[in-house]
């Protein structure tokens, strides 16, 4: 499993440029929009980088430690400041309400427990605070579900642990945010088939000063 997680780190940048483009307008949706200190979870190779805006303070979770060496590689080329910590986000080491936002960009899917890492995320936002994520989900139709169910555990190995069949949707909308703002779509990459996506912010309220 070790060479394979080298090898996806390794081809992940090349890979991801087949649909990047695709991509593109959802991490400005996200990670563009953030404020003050904010925390990645899953900071991969750093494809978010060039969308925070300059002044956010920037601290990433990335448990891989060949996609963390990337990450730093690319944090150094954007000329950015940022930290990076090598754990699982099933356990976040920072105190409650650390952070304005929370991102996610297709990174829930590869987690071990996906509704531990939303509610941690939950966790450590300030009132005020945004949890903006993008991912792709489980089909809403029946069909697309059951070959979703089919085809997971071929596709989970062939890409070192990406779920199909995750429904995040409920994960955030169950979360315990006050307010969830959800788009879904169906993503082509290309291919016959399309891909069930979710693109929004959960937000925890702030009654002294609305943001």
């Amino acid at each position: 499993m070790s060479l394979g997680k080298w090898l996806f780190a390794a081809w992940y940048d090349l890979l991801n440029a087949g649909v990047e483009g695709r991509v593109a307008p959802y991490r400005t949706e996200t990670a563009g929009r953030t404020w003050g200190d904010v925390l990645e979870i899953g900071g991969g190779t750093g494809a978010n980088l060039a969308y925070y805006p300059a002044h956010a303070r920037l601290t990433f979770i990335e448990p891989d430690p060949h996609m963390a060496r990337k990450l730093k590689r690319n944090i150094s080329r954007h000329r950015r400041d940022a930290e990076i910590v090598l754990q699982p986000a099933e356990d976040l080491p920072f105190p409650d309400e650390s952070f304005d936002c929370v991102v996610t960009t297709l990174v829930l899917c590869m987690v071990d427990d996906h509704d531990r890492v939303v509610g941690e995320a939950r966790r450590v936002l300030r009132p005020g605070g945004a949890f903006y994520f993008y991912e792709h989900v489980v089909s809403p139709r029946r069909r697309g579900h059951w070959w979703q169910n089919k085809l997971n555990p071929l596709w989970k190995f062939a890409t070192t642990g990406c779920n199909l069949n995750r429904d995040l949707t409920a994960s955030i909308r169950n979360a315990g945010f006050d307010s969830v703002e959800i788009r879904s779509f169906d993503l082509s990459v290309g291919l016959p088939v399309t891909i069930p996506n979710i693109v929004g912010v959960a937000r925890v309220s702030n009654f002294l000063a609305a943001r």
